[in-house]
């Protein structure tokens, strides 16, 4: 009995179609996640950024008014016009910077935020950047901020916070690192401690997540304060980013130095974004 069936040649066809298929299948799920990827990336930065500005906000809002007298009161007689006529900024903000480490072995032209404090009299913010988290940076370890608290008679050390919150009210991250006597900061770039008031247990506010968030830089600009009422405004500005992607926030355009992965394994998106605030703190003056 003769029995029909495929030649070599049908059969050679038939291969190369479904390989082809299976390919196109492959570039077609490859975009679709990708596009994804992105949306979600960017999706999640914007809804974090809003989040972030509410909580700077309403921190502000609730805080006491700067007082640039009582800040003062603790810098030597000869650097205390220094103070005042800065409004006794670096007990509010700072943000320590370096040039001493390359993004992806390339060199900057320029130095990066590493890390900083802000304190609003209410709560304050302590933060690293995505340079320093970035764990491929080259150097970036050793710029790592520290923070030191006490929880339950234990003492706890990490240096792998992104940003974290801490209820503050006279502003004590701020001041540590402050030299009360000349107003000058105490420490380097790469010696950053916080030590939190006893018992006071931060809270993070970039979770490690799939979109795997972190500050790039947070700039507050000198405080307005009102003649008669002594209102102070404060606004500021941040940039929030993915740490994938090797982004740099100086690059002239492409600040995304790395491409997204192919790997069906590890689909990653690089996106950024920049985000102001501005609030009015109405609480009761400590003059």
């Amino acid at each position: 009995m003769r029995r029909r069936g495929f030649t070599m040649v049908e059969l050679s066809f038939s291969i190369v179609f479904v390989s082809g298929l299976l390919l196109l299948l492959t570039f077609i799920i490859l975009q679709v996640t990708s596009i994804y990827q992105k949306t979600m990336s960017v999706k999640a930065i914007n809804e974090t950024g809003r989040e972030l500005i509410d909580q700077f906000s309403r921190s502000i809002s609730a805080s006491t008014l700067v007082s640039t007298n009582s800040r003062c009161a603790s810098v030597d007689e000869g650097h205390r016009d220094a103070c005042i006529k800065d409004n006794a900024f670096r007990f509010i903000y700072h943000q320590y910077e370096s040039d001493n480490f390359r993004v992806s072995g390339r060199n900057l032209d320029e130095p990066v935020p590493t890390s900083g404090a802000f304190c609003t009299g209410l709560y304050s913010y302590i933060w690293n950047t995505g340079y320093v988290l970035n764990s491929s940076n080259v150097g970036a370890d050793v710029y790592r901020a520290t923070v030191k608290y006490e929880i339950d008679d234990t003492d706890i050390e990490r240096n792998d916070f992104r940003l974290l919150r801490v209820y503050d009210p006279v502003g004590k991250l701020c001041k540590n690192n402050v030299n009360g006597s000349t107003y000058s900061f105490r420490t380097e770039a790469n010696n950053v401690v916080y030590e939190l008031p006893v018992g006071e247990e931060p809270t993070e506010l970039l979770d490690s997540s799939e979109a795997d968030l972190a500050l790039y830089d947070l700039r507050l600009f000198h405080p307005a304060r009102h003649v008669y009422s002594g209102q102070a405004y404060y606004s500021g500005t941040f940039v929030l980013g993915t740490l994938q992607g090797q982004i740099d926030i100086y690059a002239n355009g492409d600040y995304c130095k790395a491409p997204p992965s192919n790997d069906l394994g590890e689909f990653t998106y690089c996106a950024i974004n920049k985000f102001n605030f501005a609030s009015q703190a109405t609480g009761e003056s400590d003059d």
